[in-house]
């Protein structure tokens, strides 16, 4: 899958994409070349995983005391 197509799933979507990938390489149909290429597919998910729920993590608000919200910097 391509980067930029993968820059448009959700979290939610690629951590589907991880238990499909785990399924299949618990299955005893895969070779040993399938569950390299499978781990390594898991490897990048979660990449784009972390990647994603670090941008997001540097968009939420802090409420402060008068009630207006500020972009929090420091995450």
């Amino acid at each position: 899958m391509a980067k930029k197509k993968e820059d448009t799933l959700t979290i939610d979507e690629r951590m589907d994409m991880l238990d499909e990938i785990i399924e299949k390489m618990e299955s005893d149909e895969v070779t040993l070349e399938e569950s390299f290429g499978f781990y390594r597919r898991g490897v990048e998910l979660i990449a784009s995983c972390n990647e994603a729920i670090d941008r997001v993590e540097k968009e939420v608000l802090k409420l402060s005391d008068d009630g207006s919200s500020e972009v929090l910097e420091d995450i």
